[in-house]
Formats: C-alpha cells, sequence, structure tokens
C-alpha cells in the first residue's frame, strides 16, 4: 500500500510539472504575439471598440490552446494506462505459465507478482478510484486456482480499460484492478508458512 501512496503524489507532481509549463509556453507565446504588433495596430489601440475587440480576441486562442494541450494530456495518460494493461495481461500470462512450469512460484514470479500490484494501482488510480479496502469474494482455496484466477483478471482489466475512453471514469475497471490488488494479497498469504 506504500507503493500507491508514493505513485499518486509523483503523478500530481509530474502533472503540476507539466500544467505549468505548458502556462509559461502560453504566457511567452501571447508575449511574442503582442510585442510583433505593427506600427499601425499601435494608432488604433486609442479607439474603445478596439480595445474590446482585442481583449476578445487574445481569450479565445489561450482558452484553445490550454483546452488542446488539456485534451492532449488526457489521451497520452489513456494511451499510458491502455499500455500498463496491456503489461499487466501479459504478467498474469507470465505468471501463470511459470506455475504451470515449476508447479510453484519462482522468485521471478514473486517479482512479477510487485510489479503485477504496482500496475493495477496506477490503472486504478488512472480511473479514478482510491485505494479503498475491499475484500475479495470468493477467494481460491488453493494456490493453483488463484493463478489462474489472476492471469483471468489481468486480461479482464485489459479488455475494460481497452473499451473505456479518456472521458469516462469506469466503475468496471477500479472494481476489476481492485481484484487483481486483493488477489496477490491473497496469492501473497499462500506463501507465508
Amino acid at each position: 500500500m506504500q507503493v500507491g501512496a508514493r505513485d499518486a503524489p509523483n503523478a500530481m507532481a509530474v502533472l503540476k510539472i507539466k500544467l505549468s509549463i505548458l502556462t509559461t509556453a502560453l504566457v511567452a507565446l501571447l508575449s511574442s504575439g503582442a510585442a510583433s504588433q505593427t506600427s499601425a495596430d499601435r494608432r488604433d489601440e486609442s479607439s474603445p471598440a478596439h480595445d474590446t475587440q482585442r481583449r476578445n480576441d487574445m481569450g479565445k486562442p489561450a482558452e484553445e490552446m490550454l483546452e488542446r494541450a488539456r485534451i492532449r494530456f488526457e489521451e497520452e495518460s489513456h494511451k499510458e494506462m491502455v499500455e500498463r494493461a496491456d503489461e499487466a495481461a501479459r504478467i498474469g500470462d507470465e505468471i501463470l505459465a511459470s506455475f504451470k512450469k515449476h508447479n510453484s512460484l519462482t522468485r521471478d514470479d514473486l517479482k512479477r507478482l510487485e510489479r503485477l500490484e504496482k500496475l493495477a494501482r496506477k490503472i486504478r488510480g488512472g480511473a479514478g478510484g482510491s485505494d479503498d479496502k475491499e475484500e475479495l469474494q470468493d477467494p481460491p482455496n488453493k494456490i493453483e486456482g488463484a493463478v489462474q484466477k489472476l492471469a483471468e483478471l489481468s486480461v479482464n482489466l485489459k479488455k475494460s480499460v481497452s473499451k473505456t475512453s479518456r472521458l469516462v471514469i469506469s466503475a468496471a475497471v477500479i472494481e476489476r484492478s481492485n481484484d487483481v490488488i486483493e488477489l496477490i494479497k491473497h496469492i501473497r498469504n499462500f506463501r507465508r508458512p
């Protein structure tokens, strides 16, 4: 749980940095546009009609630039979430294949479990979910069943993320992420003597 708590502030810090860079670039762009006015425009500045028109014209491009930047940021964030879901499904399959081969979880499998949990937490956070405590419904009694179910849940998580657009907060994605996280905790309990 500490990993997820650390990732959220880092993601917010990155968001704040990107937004401040974008704002600075926008201010610089608007400043350079204002400085490049011709002398004919400067003579007309004294008229009240020109002043009102100029204020209206300056607002629309700035708003459009900010809106485009926001949309681009959301698209990039959604693309990252889809990539995380793809990786989560791949890791779930790798853990299952390794378990079938070795009939137990290897050290590499435990590292994969940790990575899968991080991915699920990031996906859940990106979908608007929080670190709620939800119990896993009907957990498998044996590790074989738990590993099989983890692979299935990872694929279902990928499908849910793929179906969701950047404009939607998906309860299904949040639920699937929580299920993956709780199942990983359940699998770790099998490993304890």
